[in-house]
């Protein structure tokens, strides 16, 4: 058994997205209105859930705003109250998805940018989510495992090579891209989806922010051995 790999990588698409699927749902919109103290609203379609919950986030403070999604959003005690209220206020002009130093909380707070941003029309940062999608084959079965419920660390090495070397993921991440412990990279993909194409072939799809998928600019397939 090797312990290289070698996959074939061909790119599909890059697409620019406001939000990330299954963000948002009506579910949500629904605990929102009761968060918000908007009374019954059982009697509403969920398009109309989707525009109420709006409504109620736009008629409160910026700041009280983004306080009450970010107690929606994140874990139990995962910002203490003066990191909660500081954050805050800076999300009315700063993307912390991308300037927050911990970026453990980097995906937590572009969901609750996505809403802030459709509630008041704009008037905070505007997301830049991003969808890539690429096909990849493994040259072995061993490889071909690793495919079917990727890691993070796997795809950004599979990914790097198509980026510039000023790339941003190449100017933090040199050495972790080049072998070993890479725990960071769970926080740079924000979802990941693995569908089988055929004998050794996955289509992987992965959602992040343009901060780190937009240099991902393949001129055609290429290789990659790990």
């Amino acid at each position: 058994m090797t312990d290289t790999h070698t996959f074939a990588i061909t790119p599909v698409s890059s697409e620019s997205i406001g939000e990330l699927p299954g963000d948002w749902t009506t579910d949500d919109y629904r605990k929102l209105l009761e968060l918000t103290d908007y009374g019954d609203a059982s009697e509403l379609s969920d398009k109309e859930v989707q525009e109420m919950a709006f409504m109620s986030i736009a008629d409160l403070e910026k700041p009280e705003a983004a306080d009450l999604l970010m107690k929606y959003v994140f874990p139990e005690d995962a910002l203490t109250p003066g990191q909660r209220q500081n954050s805050s206020h800076e999300m009315d002009t700063e993307r912390l998805w991308e300037e927050y130093p911990e970026p453990v909380h980097h995906r937590n707070f572009f969901r609750v940018g996505t809403l802030l941003y459709a509630a008041y029309n704009g008037g905070h940062p505007k997301p830049d989510g991003r969808e890539v999608v690429f096909t990849v084959t493994a040259k072995d079965e061993e490889g071909a495992k690793r495919l079917q419920n990727p890691k993070a660390a796997l795809l950004l090495r599979l990914m790097a090579p198509a980026m510039d070397g000023h790339a941003l993921l190449h100017r933090l991440y040199e050495d972790e891209l080049k072998s070993g412990e890479f725990a960071a990279a769970k926080n740079l993909l924000y979802q990941i989806k693995s569908e089988p194409q055929g004998e050794r072939s996955f289509r992987i799809t992965v959602y992040s922010t343009d901060y780190w998928l937009e240099d991902f600019v393949p001129a055609g397939p290429y290789e990659v051995t790990l």
